[in-house]
């Protein structure tokens, strides 16, 4: 009788627990579902250096998004290399002989920096051991430093161009501070029509230089000023290339500060718009000036989360690697320009860098990919507005080097765009992009035309076989930003970024292809000699191209409804992407012919031979249909394409090679694509082969790009936007049956069963997801929806769910792919019908287990894996 009685009182103590939450909810005053300590998540991932960086590239980064240098020290000093998004020495006008290099630069191919600073405190403080200790606080963006009896904190101002230092020296006997200013090279360099100047102002107490570069009718200026706060300053020493400022000793606190400015206008005095600003800023302290820094970053922590754990430390060292990669963007993508991929603001030894300053697609994007749901989409704007300012110089692209309507963007251009061939020599490039004229026999006018921007290299003086090399054919780039911009849009519900930005980058992306394809005797319609990006050259029917037609244009129709935009075009794309020809198959003579083109008879292929059978940079593309053109979703639900994926994922020849721990050189999508198929329980041995595969340092960036030399100014965080994208879509997707069609929400579509998780995440429609993930399956789910779209969410529970507004009405539903309408600024909140909801909030409060995280992992071939994030003791 006892048990019983226990039984119908837990019985109606559960009753009770329901009664009472559904009154709350119904009432109004449900509380977040979720309880974040965001500064002690956040902190999980905080760079700790126990040594000294072994060079500065390891140094620790802080940015503004315009302005930024890492941080590392010497033994008697704190060095810093101040650079900005905004400072190019050339843009597409320039005509230096072969200036751009494949693999390095030219004589006037530089960007990003403008001086290096050296804050020198003397005697040896900063030696391993004497108490060396050096912090990146991701949550503040501030790094500290401590050694030998001075401490020091820094940070780059989120509400301005400075660069904000304090010293505290507490040294028995406090040294004089020496704060020396230097450029890389001499006052005035000329290479051709380029040139380089820099001149140092003559100033009491500060150090002031300003930077130009020039060439016919381009220009480009920046400026430098730093200082030190208080009395007893003066300059006692100075070169051509070199100032010092001096401090007289002190006990305690000095603060240093160091501003910048930069202008595409010869009219703009740089160089008193950075002293003004240093003179504004001196008036306040470090203290003020840190609080009003952190407000950003405190309120962009707060916007999503992912918290992870799994019994062997993996999954949490992947959420630390997610909000490195967060924080890096923060740091680096607020400004007028996206960060360079290569060295981003980041280079530490002068400007020059291996790759150039060119933007290549591939490389950039991969940057952007998860800010879309970790609700940063903000960070974005540099990406879209350089690209979409383009778009009058690539429409002159399409029609000059392709002979086709719409736009074309080339793989990798100068920050301002293709260059616009003057018409007398449009032929005869002509020619040899389509291979009538050999290109050995290029004219020396043509010649010099081609010789910097890298796509008219690619495809004229540096061709490889016929008329292709690595980049001249890629036809696909504009698509990729194209799907990326819908997917902006979808996610915000901005009809303004749809009208100015998605739809014209999709609608010339139709447009472009709708002109390179020709109707077949078949009736379909055919593409011919593009390169499916860099692996395959001069193919017919390249999967890539393809798929960038099926993944885009239906997209550009959908936006013209939206819009009520050019009626006429609808019909054509449509009938383009109702015939389009069907993927290769492995199985067709012609897709074996071309090498390394068909993986197997029953799945796609690359393409079909033309005159070209090389297959050069493994990049598995045959993948493309998933991800990023989203052809095939986990809700398509076709069961040939969805067996030909799966198996897709299996032979991809990077694939395997991640798998089986092998370094790689070059970002590859295929573990992305793997995770779009659901491929949840390789996704531990995904990240823990990707991550170490790209030479990673102690700050998390990867040295692959430079092959690893350490000394490339190459570093790049490429693979951190990648695996952020692997655990993001790991927790939710939110994707089509079909391009265009709307979204289905699907949580834990590929996560490990034995990883738990909490995380808060954006899905497209504008819905804000929180969420638990226990033992492999979902706890409670809670959607804002920031839009007031109709909701669909895959059923995670495959059974009676409860729907409860908060202020509203508690219903049941059950189908398979819940559907309910929603009110803009609504909270819904979904559990299993035969559960009670949830009455008290999941807290999220993790501490940091170790200063220096790292993981261990064996893989299925044997081979042993790791990797770590900062520098622990000897």
């Amino acid at each position: 009788m006892r048990t019983l009685a226990r039984l119908l009182s837990t019985f109606a103590l559960a009753a009770g627990n329901v009664l009472f939450a559904a009154e709350a909810i119904v009432g109004g005053a449900a509380p977040d579902l979720v309880d974040v300590d965001y500064r002690a998540l956040v902190s999980r991932a905080d760079l700790v250096y126990q040594t000294p960086a072994s060079h500065p590239v390891e140094g620790l980064p802080i940015g503004n998004g315009t302005m930024g240098t890492t941080v590392w020290t010497t033994p008697d000093s704190i060095r810093f290399q101040i650079n900005r998004t905004d400072v190019f020495a050339t843009n597409k006008g320039h005509t230096g002989r072969d200036a751009w290099r494949a693999a390095g630069a030219g004589p006037a191919d530089y960007c990003g920096g403008i001086a290096q600073v050296v804050l020198n405190v003397r005697g040896e403080p900063f030696q391993t051991g004497q108490g060396f200790l050096q912090r990146l606080s991701l949550y503040d963006a501030e790094v500290s430093i401590a050694g030998g009896g001075v401490r020091a904190r820094c940070f780059l101002s989120s509400a301005s161009d400075v660069l904000v230092v304090e010293v505290d020296d507490q040294r028995p006997e406090p040294q004089p501070l020496h704060l020396t200013v230097s450029t890389w090279r001499e006052p005035e360099v000329r290479n051709g029509l380029h040139v380089a100047k820099h001149r140092f102002a003559d100033l009491r107490d500060q150090v002031l230089v300003v930077q130009q570069f020039s060439e016919k009718e381009y220009y480009n200026g920046s400026a430098l000023a730093a200082g030190i706060a208080g009395d007893g300053v003066r300059l006692e020493s100075s070169t051509e290339r070199t100032r010092t400022l001096v401090a007289a000793p002190r006990k305690g606190r000095r603060t240093i500060l160091v501003s910048t400015a930069a202008s595409w206008s010869a009219q703009d005095d740089v160089g008193a718009t950075a002293s003004r600003l240093l003179e504004k800023t001196s008036l306040q302290t470090y203290d003020a000036l840190a609080q009003e820094h952190r407000r950003w970053w405190h309120a962009f922590w707060s916007r999503t989360f992912l918290h992870a754990h799994s019994p062997d430390g993996l999954a949490d060292f992947m959420e630390r690697v997610r909000n490195l990669h967060l924080y890096f963007m923060g740091s680096s993508s607020r400004g007028p320009l996206p960060p360079k991929w290569n060295g981003s603001i980041f280079v530490t030894d002068g400007d020059v860098r291996a790759w150039g300053s060119q933007y290549w697609v591939w490389t950039t994007e991969a940057l952007y990919f998860p800010l879309f749901a970790a609700d940063a989409i903000d960070l974005t704007d540099p990406y879209f507005r350089m690209y979409v300012k383009q778009l009058p110089a690539c429409r002159r692209a399409a029609a000059q080097r392709w002979g086709a309507r719409g736009a074309f963007f080339p793989e990798t251009t100068p920050f301002d765009g293709p260059v616009v061939m003057p018409e007398d020599v449009v032929e005869e490039y002509r020619a040899i992009f389509s291979g009538r004229k050999n290109a050995k026999d290029i004219s020396p006018r043509l010649r010099e035309i081609c010789s910097f921007e890298s796509h008219l290299h690619c495809s004229t003086i540096s061709v490889h076989t016929k008329q292709y090399s690595w980049i001249s054919h890629v036809a696909s780039s504009g698509a990729e930003l194209a799907v990326q911009a819908w997917w902006r849009y979808r996610s915000t519900g901005d009809l303004r970024f749809l009208r100015e930005t998605a739809y014209p980058l999709l609608c010339d992306t139709a447009e472009f292809y709708r002109s390179l394809a020709a109707k077949g005797q078949d009736g379909r319609y055919h593409l011919s000699g593009t390169n499916v990006h860099e692996d395959f050259w001069g193919v017919n029917d390249g999967i890539m191209d393809l798929a960038a037609i099926r993944g885009t244009v239906p997209l550009a129709i959908r936006a013209a409804e939206i819009l009520e935009a050019d009626g006429p075009l609808r019909a054509p794309w449509r009938e383009l992407v109702d015939n389009l020809a069907a993927y290769p198959m492995g199985s067709d003579p012609g897709a074996k012919a071309l090498t390394g083109g068909a993986l197997a008879e029953d799945v796609w292929a690359a393409g079909f031979l033309k005159d070209v059978d090389g297959h050069r940079n493994p990049e598995d593309v045959w993948l493309n249909p998933v991800f990023p053109f989203e052809d095939w979703t986990l809700e398509t639900r076709h069961p040939k394409s969805d067996q030909i994926v799966k198996k897709l994922v299996r032979l991809a020849p990077r694939f395997r090679t991640v798998f089986e721990g092998q370094p790689q050189n070059t970002a590859i999508r295929t573990p992305i694509a793997a995770v779009r198929a659901g491929c949840g329980e390789e996704l531990p041995a995904m990240l823990a082969a990707y991550y170490p595969a790209f030479a990673p340092m102690p700050n998390g960036m990867g040295l692959f790009e430079g092959g690893g030399n350490i000394a490339s100014q190459a570093h790049s965080v490429e693979i951190l936007g990648s695996i952020s994208t692997m655990l993001q879509d790991g927790l939710l997707q939110s994707v089509s049956p079909r391009p265009g069609e709307p979204e289905i929400i699907l949580l834990l579509p590929a996560w490990p069963k034995q990883w738990q998780a909490t995380y808060r995440l954006l899905a497209r429609g504008g819905f804000l997801v929180s969420a638990a993930a226990e033992d492999g399956q979902i706890a409670f789910v809670e959607i804002e929806s920031r839009l007031g779209e109709p909701c669909r969410l895959r059923n995670p529970w495959k059974g009676p769910c409860r729907l409860a507004e908060v202020g509203g009405k508690v219903r049941e539903l059950s189908d398979d792919v819940l559907r309910f309408d929603t009110r803009k600024g609504g909270r819904y909140r979904l559990t299993p019908a035969s559960q009670p909801p949830p009455d008290r909030a999941h807290h999220v409060r993790p501490v940091a287990d170790s200063p220096t995280p790292s993981y261990r992992f064996t893989l299925a071939n044997g081979r042993v894996v790791q990797g770590q994030l900062g520098r622990p003791r000897p």
